[in-house]
């Protein structure tokens, strides 16, 4: 996929489909999350439940085509723009025919589950986003 250094494959299987025979939209919510986790878990190097400090705060998305019952969907996931309590992702998901099925903007706000208070972007987090988007494209506040 162009413009992403992390993309994460996965096969649309039954229980992904709505009564039409298209994947729900509620599904590509999901297909973008287990894209997020694996940046997470492969750029952040978090690794464990207990290392998740972002929370979800908004999430658009705009349907280009459906997706159907065995495709194989590749969905990008990079961050676009760094806050200072939050940063935001870009996503494409693209099946197999190599059709747009859904870009998508997700902004995830830094978290401290103890207090219930936003708190900064980790300066750990912001250079390995930095390091791993190649510095110079994404947008730090």
């Amino acid at each position: 996929m162009v413009g992403f250094q992390l993309v994460h494959r996965q096969e649309i299987v039954l229980r992904d489909l709505d009564v039409f025979g298209h994947v729900n939209n509620a599904v590509f919510l999901t297909l973008i999350e287990n894209a997020r986790v694996r940046y997470l878990r492969e750029v952040l190097g978090v690794s464990a439940i207990a290392e998740v400090r972002n929370i979800l705060a908004s999430a658009t998305i705009n349907f280009r085509s459906p997706l159907e019952f065995g495709a194989v969907v590749e969905v990008g996931a990079r961050v676009e723009h760094i806050g200072t309590k939050s940063f935001r992702f870009g996503h494409e998901i693209w099946d197999d025919r190599e059709r747009l099925a859904a870009d998508a903007q997700t902004v995830q706000v830094m978290f401290d589950f103890t207090t219930s208070r936003t708190i900064e972007v980790p300066r750990e987090w912001r250079a390995r986003i930095e390091a791993f988007e190649q510095a110079g494209s994404v947008a730090s506040a």
